[in-house]
């Protein structure tokens, strides 16, 4: 992937995350099949009951869902990844019951991140991804372990995710 502009770097055999990497590249055809993560941040509040930023003062937003991606081909969109889950399509109701927020409002509503790597875990920075380009572009001058996390929230609540300074979105 070094060659398609994304810095991968692996973690030690036996670490978790790297037993769990179903990141395939397949030689015959130069292509990445990618293994994301996609984390969906509910807000505190529901979209229309939003009074600011993030909430009333002091209100924590709701747990994160974790749905994952084993196979992404690189040539798909960020859009597409989601839709997998948000879309109605057979034996996906439990998922869209859990996505509810997301899967109710307009996808221009949503906002991606990738947290930037390296960068302290007491105060991360994310770059803003586009969500109608292709993974391989998002992804493109992005350091990466084993396989990307993509952090799904909504356009109200992007302030939780501070950019990257030099990023404008």
């Amino acid at each position: 992937s070094e060659l398609k502009g994304v810095n991968l770097l692996r973690m030690p055999n036996g670490m978790e995350r790297r037993k769990s990497n179903t990141t395939k590249f397949n030689k015959k055809k130069g292509a990445i099949t990618w293994k994301i993560e996609l984390v969906f941040h509910p807000p505190a509040n529901k979209p229309d009951e939003d009074k600011g930023e993030s909430g009333p003062v002091g209100e924590k937003p709701l747990p994160k869902i974790l749905k994952v991606e084993s196979v992404a081909p690189e040539s798909s969109t960020l859009f597409e990844e989601l839709e997998k889950h948000l879309d109605v399509r057979p034996g996906n109701s439990t998922t869209r019951a859990a996505l509810r927020t997301f899967a109710t409002v307009p996808r221009e509503s949503l906002a991606l991140f990738i947290k930037r790597l390296p960068c302290s875990s007491a105060a991360p920075q994310y770059f803003r991804i586009d969500p109608n380009v292709t993974l391989m572009e998002s992804l493109k001058g992005k350091t990466i372990i084993e396989f990307p996390t993509i952090d799904v929230a909504m356009e109200v609540d992007k302030g939780r995710f501070p950019l990257f300074i030099g990023e404008i979105f």
